[in-house]
């Protein structure tokens, strides 16, 4: 079983670099991923495996069933692109104006067809079912819970899930590995404070939501710095607020939007309600009216430990003891892949794909974002490694 032959045999690290150029060249946003799912089910024809298209609208479910029973493992890769005017000059820039693979999705997508392609060519050997998720819209409404709530976890029950994202912090050749807590939940606040209009002369004879306002964001913040743990972390963000039509005038209505990122659930519920709270509260004792509306949004993402540590073990094994960044501490940014580690035990991890030739570092969702492409197949190789050892993982 030996994955660099079947790669040189096949030529898979060109083929890897076509499907990428394609996948970039031809960008689509959130739940309009159509053209690419028809790519992706072209090339899953081309190889004679197994699929269901369709899936949450736009996702495709392929299948790999093994010869011997074993554990099935899924790998996930998702699709959409972000609505961003892309500026890297390259050949193979997007065509379609105003939208840009930003955020490494089109290799992503790429990693996991040669991923499923060695599979494939492995199933005579193979213990066990791999199923290869192509999600939709990860940047918007969360694809990946409306592909489990379609049953992609079920027929046959999935019993790991591994996942990864490629990370321009790190060079080509490196990959980073958390434990634990990994990304955060998240939720949107948005708030609708109710006053009385006056003469900005004769503030008295009114009640200002601004300054009810004022108070709210200022007693907000202590919610972080007293009651949740210094060794915990969360982040509650107001990004926008509006109020007030002239100056002169005391604004009878302002509107507050924000977001809350915690790093479990229980953090998650405790902070949502204590700032529910202090805004009723600075409401009621300023003689306003509150309306408090909180949307949830992703999940925290936790990687399971046992996972993990395969991971890890099989990136050693690659590049070295040396090349693997075992991450010290979680990020408030959030993922939707959380929905699957939620389900069954998961891994999520940072794959290197910043070399000097792209030109300067610049982080994901920037218009100058590109991949070394060197990386995809190592990407491709510790993903293989992966499902294999999950595949015999306890059987």
């Amino acid at each position: 079983m030996d994955v660099d032959k079947i790669i040189k045999k096949y030529e898979l690290d060109k083929e890897i670099i076509k499907i990428r150029r394609h996948i970039h060249q031809n960008p689509e946003l959130s739940e309009m991923e159509n053209k690419t799912a028809e790519y992706i089910c072209r090339k899953l024809d081309e190889w004679g495996i197994e699929y269901i298209e369709g899936v949450a609208v736009t996702g495709v479910v392929a299948i790999i069933r093994g010869n011997q029973p074993g554990n099935t493992v899924a790998v996930r890769g998702d699709m959409d692109a972000l609505p961003i005017y892309e500026e890297t000059n390259l050949d193979f820039a997007s065509i379609n104006k105003g939208i840009m693979h930003a955020c490494g999705h089109d290799s992503h997508v790429s990693i996991l067809l040669i991923t499923a392609r060695i599979i494939s060519l492995l199933k005579d050997e193979l213990k066990g079912n791999v199923k290869f998720f192509f999600q939709p819209a990860e940047e918007t409404i969360g694809g990946a819970e409306r592909m489990i709530k379609e049953g992609c976890m079920e027929n046959p029950k999935v019993d790991y899930v591994l996942g990864l994202h490629v990370e321009p912090a790190y060079d080509t050749g490196t990959v980073g590995i958390r434990y634990g807590k990994m990304y955060a939940a998240s939720d949107m606040i948005d708030l609708n404070i109710k006053g009385k209009s006056a003469h900005g002369a004769h503030p008295n004879e009114g009640i200002d939501t601004i300054v009810v306002a004022a108070n709210i964001i200022n007693t907000v913040q202590t919610v972080i710095s007293r009651n949740v743990s210094p060794l915990n972390s969360a982040v509650c963000t107001f990004g926008m607020i509006k109020g007030g039509t002239v100056r002169n005038q005391i604004a009878d209505y302002t509107r507050l939007e924000g977001i809350i990122r915690t790093l479990d659930q229980e953090t998650r519920l405790t902070v949502r309600e204590q700032i529910r709270a202090i805004c009723e509260s600075i409401g009621k004792v300023m003689g306003a009216q509150i309306e408090f509306n909180v949307t949830e949004s992703y999940s925290p993402l936790i990687n399971n430990d046992e996972v993990a540590r395969v991971v890890e073990n099989n990136a050693k094994l690659l590049i070295g003891e040396k090349n693997v960044v075992l991450e010290e501490y979680p990020d408030l940014s959030c993922e939707d892949f959380s929905y699957f580690a939620m389900n069954k035990p998961a891994c999520y991890f940072h794959l290197g794909c910043y070399s000097p030739q792209n030109g300067p570092r610049v982080d994901l969702h920037h218009p100058q974002f590109t991949i070394d492409e060197k990386c995809m197949i190592l990407g491709v190789r510790l993903q293989v490694k992966n499902v294999i050892s999950l595949l015999n993982k306890g059987v």
